[in-house]
C-alpha cells in the first residue's frame, strides 16, 4: 500500500491540516444565529429597512412594527422565506 514507509506520517499529518480546515470552513458557512422556534431579540427587532417596492404605510420596515407588545396590541405572525441561489 501507497502509506506505508517514510511516507505515511506526512500524507496523515496533511490530511489531518486539510480535514480540520474543510471542519471550520463548513461550521462558519452553514452556522446561523437564529433557529426554527426562535424569538428574534430587541435589538434586531428594531434594525430598520428602507422599503423600495409594494404599498406600505411607511418608508422604513422594522419587526418591532410587528410585535403587539410595542405597536400598541396589534399582534402578527410572520413566516419569511429567505432562500439564495448560489
Amino acid at each position: 500500500m501507497f502509506w506505508k514507509g517514510a511516507f505515511a506520517p506526512f500524507f496523515f499529518n496533511k490530511m489531518k491540516k486539510y480535514f480540520v480546515i474543510i471542519v471550520i470552513i463548513f461550521s462558519a458557512l452553514f452556522s446561523a444565529e437564529y433557529n426554527v422556534g426562535d424569538v428574534v431579540d430587541m435589538d434586531d427587532q428594531q434594525q430598520e429597512f428602507s422599503v423600495c417596492n409594494g404599498d406600505y404605510f411607511s418608508s422604513n420596515f422594522s419587526l418591532s412594527q410587528l410585535n403587539g407588545d410595542i405597536n400598541g396590541g396589534h399582534y402578527f405572525v410572520s413566516w419569511f422565506d429567505i432562500s439564495a441561489t448560489w
